[in-house]
């Protein structure tokens, strides 16, 4: 699986302060770096937020790299910097702003965390991905995406009862959709394909046309042809 077009709008940094449960420590590193963003800074930093948000990543990239130049010091420009280029598929560029934003709040911002571990997560490096994952939650503990990247994470690592945990974990404290597809795809694994039927019907009743929805279908086929000859046997 990969980070989907819902995995980026959970993490796109709006200029109010970002309101998930943060640690004391996060809320002091987020107070001081909102004094870092002057007032053309924000403006630059808005308007790119609501491209990236519209998907127009592309064109939000100049606004993100002018509030940079204005505010340096800042993280929520790198963050969501970060974010567009990895929408764009520049994984490269992607990293280097999400380490740029993590060394700036000393690693004490956990999207930043989620975001980068992703990039590992696709470039198949599953153990370091798992450490900033891990990072992540500790500082943010109920964080639906962070929940939903472990279960990812350790799925590809074959832990599919630590994975499937994650998952019910992700939907329990957000309603992570997304997280019933990688339900369906532990069943799978685990040849329950009456699982499988209930996790996709799940993922459709909440996302009809959601980024995994041909995933989604993928699953339901293969699910309906393994339970087919099941049925027949019956009568």
């Amino acid at each position: 699986m990969k980070p989907t077009a819902l995995f980026f709008t959970i993490l796109v940094l709006p200029f109010s302060t970002y309101t998930r449960a943060q640690s004391l420590r996060n809320d002091a590193v987020v107070s001081v770096q909102d004094l870092a963003l002057p007032g053309k800074a924000v403006k630059a930093f808005t308007k790119g937020t609501e491209l990236l948000t519209k998907g127009n990543a592309a064109a939000s990239v100049e606004h993100f790299l002018k509030a940079i130049e204005l505010a340096p010091a800042c993280y929520r420009p790198y963050h969501n910097l970060a974010l567009a280029y990895l929408r764009l598929g520049q994984l490269d560029a992607a990293a280097k702003n999400f380490q740029k934003s993590i060394d700036l709040t000393k690693s004490a911002f956990a999207p930043s965390l989620f975001g980068l571990s992703m990039i590992l997560y696709k470039r198949a490096d599953f153990a370091d991905a798992k450490l900033l994952v891990d990072q992540g939650l500790a500082d943010d503990p109920a964080s639906t995406i962070g929940k939903y990247c472990l279960g990812l994470i350790q799925y590809s690592l074959g832990h599919l009862a630590d994975s499937e945990r994650s998952a019910l974990d992700a939907m329990a404290h957000g309603g992570e959709s997304d997280a019933y597809i990688l339900l369906a795809q532990i069943h799978e694994r685990t040849n329950n394909p009456t699982a499988v039927l209930a996790d996709v019907q799940s993922y459709l009743k909440l996302s009809p046309n959601g980024a995994l929805r041909p995933s989604a279908l993928e699953l339901l086929h293969r699910a309906q042809l393994q339970l087919a000859p099941q049925s027949a046997s019956l009568h």
